[in-house]
């Protein structure tokens, strides 16, 4: 019964793909690119159907890092400090997190989580345009 729970509330996020599934993890796909084609996932487990664990495992801060930009100490505090992003967080290592005991928070904690991503790669762009521009004077 338990495991329904969590499977009906990860069918119920608006457009997004489960694209691996089993028991106590689900991976989905996001409707929308980060860019050059590539799009936002998140593995969620529950292993009691009630709580839950998200992570882009790392993925987004990847894609980042590919792209120029070095997640500072600094940047990860200002990515957590986003006003109105309160159930997912960017943590040390540059991973987007949420952890919360209350399945009914899930998807709240994916719009926060794909927030997250979203300003992560806007301040990429953001500095390898300043980049560019700097670099052609």
């Amino acid at each position: 019964m338990y495991m329904f729970k969590f499977a009906e509330a990860i069918s119920t996020i608006p457009r997004w793909t489960v694209v691996c599934a089993d028991r106590f993890n689900m991976t989905i796909l996001s409707p929308f690119e980060l860019g050059d084609g590539v799009r936002l996932m998140f593995t969620i487990y529950s292993g009691n159907g009630l709580s839950f664990e998200l992570t882009d495992g790392c993925r987004t801060e990847a894609y980042v890092v590919d792209r120029g930009l070095g997640l500072t100490e600094e940047l990860i505090q200002e990515l957590n400090n986003t006003h109105g992003i309160k159930y997912a967080q960017v943590d040390n290592s540059g991973e987007i997190i949420a952890k919360h005991r209350d399945l009914n928070l899930l998807h709240k904690a994916v719009e926060d989580a794909a927030k997250l991503a979203l300003a992560m790669v806007f301040r990429c762009s953001n500095i390898n345009t300043e980049r560019n521009k700097n670099e052609t004077r």
